[in-house]
């Protein structure tokens, strides 16, 4: 339901700009993954933005197309919390990338790839995947961005055994199972018996030298968004600042700064959270028109 939605809202944006999408599935016989939406901009392609789960508004869309940025909507699982761990997914996004790239000849390092949440992770993954060169297109991205995304493994199984034990909140103690679950089976326990995997896998640890894989972004420009609305969480969820993915988003802009990188930025936001009950957690934190004005700098350098 929710990639249907997706693509809902990308047609009926699309139709009344005025402008050509495209929508590609890898497996035809099923509609709920693995597929692509492209939008291309007005002119020349000046660089390709992709959203992994995402679509924008009309209005920013209309914003990408004027500017010569081409958009490109990457559904490559249809459940959220692989991106965490899946090495399948991160072929996906390249292959769906690189193909759209090759077609449209656009530049393997003029890609600026981002999502929220999970999907957020998964992006940052995918940009240290490329910087270790594992990309078949040679792709480097040459920026990323999350929307208070987790990144700290360690931390994020540690919150989640919090959550069960305090019993507060249904939905938190059903994702932290979740969690636990995917991070125990893939990472081969938990961080108490297996803390290396959990530090060489995670997209950033604070307990790692130099935050483990931080370093991976160290060449390319970097903006995590987040809310840290502490009193929501503390009264909707019982969970404090060390639940938080804001914490790691810190870190990690932190290490980059540390290492040298002049593009590695924070963007804390305040009562722009809008889901059910005001949730900091969530897309409207980001404000797309200046998001898109950031990528097409970067587009431009």
């Amino acid at each position: 339901m929710k990639f249907i939605i997706i693509l809902s809202l990308f047609f009926i944006g699309n139709k009344l700009l005025g402008q050509q999408s495209k929508v590609i599935y890898k497996n035809p016989n099923d509609s709920s993954q693995n597929f692509y939406v492209i939008t291309l901009p007005k002119d020349t392609i000046k660089g390709l933005l992709v959203l992994n789960a995402r679509t924008l508004s009309d209005s920013s869309k209309m914003t990408a197309y004027s500017l010569g940025i081409c958009t490109l909507t990457i559904v490559p699982t249809a459940n959220s919390l692989e991106n965490l761990t899946s090495d399948r997914i991160l072929n996906t996004i390249d292959g769906m990338i690189g193909e759209v790239i090759r077609k449209y000849r656009i530049s393997n390092h003029k890609i600026i790839i981002g999502g929220m949440s999970a999907a957020g992770t998964g992006s940052v993954r995918y940009a240290e995947y490329c910087y270790l060169n594992k990309s078949m297109y040679a792709i480097k991205p040459s920026g990323v961005f999350g929307v208070d995304p987790p990144l700290d493994y360690e931390r994020l199984y540690n919150e989640a055994k919090k959550a069960i034990t305090r019993n507060f909140s249904k939905p938190a103690v059903d994702e932290s199972r979740m969690i636990i679950e995917i991070l125990s089976k893939n990472l081969k326990g938990s961080p108490q018996t297996n803390i290396k995997l959990y530090q060489t896998n995670s997209p950033f640890c604070y307990s790692a030298t130099n935050g483990g894989n931080a370093y991976l972004l160290n060449h390319l420009a970097v903006r995590l968004y987040t809310e840290p609305d502490i009193n929501w969480w503390i009264d909707n969820r019982r969970k404090d600042y060390y639940d938080l993915n804001a914490i790691d988003n810190a870190a990690l802009i932190d290490q980059l700064k540390l290492s040298g990188n002049s593009k590695a930025e924070l963007i804390v936001t305040n009562n722009k959270g809008v889901k059910i009950n005001g949730h900091p957690h969530s897309w409207s934190i980001v404000d797309e028109h200046e998001l898109l004005l950031w990528c097409n700098k970067i587009f431009s350098e």
